[in-house]
């Protein structure tokens, strides 16, 4: 099993990242081993010449442009991919988004390439888009003074991991994870929604009230925890920034972006 030391022992060179400069992109920057040489690639400045003309080890495929792409380059020369897929696969009822996650998935299966893909469950953490998640909406919510609107009775569950986790993991299924493994990347304890809100209050003077707006109803995805086991024992991955820890620096992470 190799360890964390063992992995960012040396250099690692050639990387090409798309979406480098989003959420997760700007924390693996952040956390990148070695001296290594990384060009981003980001979907807004978009242009296909840049994947059959660059010459890559590894390509980490997060922007949401075709990973057709990302094959094609891949296999001129022969980069080993890491794709950011999500833990949202796992629902009952996919809506198109995660449909097109499985597809990618499906194709990368079939490219004959050196891939691993990465099933990304709940994140936090600075650089991330606040109005889209319950964490960034109860902190804002905070930061105005309350009230924090809690849904669905709080009985929601989530658990979060932080950038800094999230990049080390990422880090290390590229370059140790199994050609064609699927490994799911989060924190495996659970947190209600509830218990989130209150976390975030206790980083607020005067702390803000807390307010249940309505019952529980139809929840997509009640419960999203992934299961770890493979990361864990094939990898020997942690979590080292636990939950009360992970909260308070994504409530400074916040205050600082403001």
């Amino acid at each position: 099993m190799p360890t964390m030391e063992q992995t960012f022992s040396g250099p690692i060179d050639n990387v090409l990242i798309t979406g480098g400069s989003g959420f997760i992109g700007n924390w693996m920057l952040a956390h990148a081993p070695g001296n290594q040489m990384i060009q981003l690639l980001n979907h807004d400045t978009y242009n296909a010449m840049v994947w059959k003309t660059g010459s890559w080890k590894y390509i980490i495929h997060l922007a949401p442009v075709p990973v057709d792409d990302v094959i094609e380059c891949a296999t001129a020369c022969n980069a080993t991919v890491l794709f950011a897929s999500s833990g949202g696969l796992y629902d009952r009822h996919l809506d198109d988004y995660f449909r097109m996650k499985m597809y990618d998935e499906i194709k990368l299966l079939s490219s004959g390439l050196n891939f691993k893909i990465a099933r990304i469950f709940a994140t936090c953490g600075k650089h991330m888009k606040w109005e889209r998640y319950a964490i960034g909406n109860f902190i804002k919510q905070a930061e105005a003074g309350g009230p924090i609107n809690v849904q669905s009775y709080g009985l929601v569950v989530r658990s979060y991991i932080y950038g800094s986790d999230l990049a080390e993991w990422l880090w290390m299924i590229l370059q140790h994870g199994e050609a064609g493994g699927i490994y799911n990347v989060g924190s495996d304890v659970p947190h209600s929604t509830h218990e989130l809100a209150f976390e975030i209050a206790n980083h607020f003077n005067p702390r803000p009230e807390i307010n249940i707006v309505r019952e529980l109803e139809d929840e997509p995805r009640p419960f999203y925890v992934p299961d770890i086991t493979r990361a864990r024992d094939e990898l020997g991955l942690t979590i080292k920034i636990d939950f009360e820890e992970a909260v308070k620096r994504t409530v400074e992470d916040y205050r600082n972006e403001r």
